[in-house]
């Protein structure tokens, strides 16, 4: 964690808890918001105004293809096979007791690829973008209503309000869409984690940077919309989450989908907008990033379940690309 004076100044006042600050920003870089988490696995519904994104004309055969599975060989003649493994960036115990099968094929590995990697000044990236750099405040931009609304969403969560005059409204969006810290303990830290003591290269497919831009560059009409959506769902959070893990712990990319299906914002021009930010342009970065590596082999990559499947998924664009892609859990 990078000393306090080398932060913002509006976050120089979290030094004595950076170890939770550290593990919120860890979290919310790497996780979706829940009516997002899966909906690249299956087309999008149009509107009622009758919009159809491109993303909703789809190959069927695509999207009922890889609907079922975590962790996918990918093979081609003349090269060591790789893994892809699809996470959900959830510290419950159920999550984070990893099948053996994973473990196995991470030890087999001898490249460990994740998401995003983050250090100090990737930490100080993100601190510094969550908040107004100039003299708007949160209560000024999203309105008194929304914002009481909001602390009283935050501190029913338990999630600190330090500093909470001065965010941006996406980053309080994003603190209540994800599961309160526990542990600390997620998926691809506990990977990251065996993959050092095993002596492995370890590399990133995205900047922070990168994944900072999906929401700090929206508009900041759209920001607000996305804030009140999500404190208007407060109520169902709990039930939501855990149906989520449910379906993630039976390993149904299918149902992960049709969850998600049911939590998209009522503005479907801001729905598609995020969900091509958020899925469809970085599945297609990452493809391109991944591509040399499966070319080395011997890979274990981890990213997102949400990444893996659909017709725009990593899944399906890694067998377009040539590959035997096969399930293994």
């Amino acid at each position: 964690m990078p000393s306090a004076d080398i932060l913002p100044p509006v976050l120089r006042h979290w030094g004595r808890s950076s170890h939770f600050f550290l593990k919120f920003l860890l979290v919310l870089f790497c996780a979706l918001p829940l009516w997002f988490s899966a909906a690249n696995a299956a087309a999008l519904t149009a509107s009622d105004a009758g919009v159809k994104p491109a993303s909703a004309r789809v190959d069927p055969a695509a999207v009922s293809k890889f609907t079922r599975g975590l962790l996918w060989k990918i093979e081609a003649p003349g090269v060591k096979s790789s893994f892809l493994f699809g996470t959900i960036h959830s510290d419950d115990a159920r999550v984070t007791a990893l099948h053996e099968s994973i473990t196995k094929a991470l030890a087999a590995s001898g490249h460990f690829v994740m998401e995003a990697l983050i250090d100090g000044e990737s930490i100080v990236s993100m601190a510094a973008a969550m908040y107004f750099n100039d003299d708007r405040t949160l209560e000024q931009v999203i309105g008194k209503k929304l914002y009481a609304e909001s602390v009283k969403a935050l501190t029913a969560r338990g999630i600190p309000t330090a500093g909470l005059e001065k965010k941006k409204p996406w980053a309080v969006m994003m603190a209540l869409s994800m599961p309160t810290p526990t542990t600390g303990e997620y998926v691809d830290l506990i990977l990251e984690n065996q993959a050092t003591r095993q002596n492995k290269s370890i590399t990133g497919l995205e900047s922070i940077q990168e994944q900072i831009a999906v929401f700090d560059e929206l508009s900041l009409p759209d920001q607000i919309a996305l804030l009140a959506e999500v404190v208007q769902a407060q109520g169902q959070f709990e039930k939501e989450l855990e149906d989520m893990i449910k379906a993630y712990l039976a390993r149904d990319l299918a149902s992960l989908a049709e969850l998600s299906d049911q939590h998209t914002p009522g503005d479907a021009r801001i729905h598609q907008t995020v969900t091509d930010r958020l899925l469809t342009k970085r599945n297609t970065r990452m493809a391109g990033r991944i591509a040399p590596i499966l070319k080395e082999g011997g890979a274990f990559i981890a990213v997102g379940a949400a990444h893996l499947p659909g017709q725009t998924g990593l899944l399906n664009l890694i067998e377009k690309a040539g590959y035997r892609v096969t399930s293994v859990y």
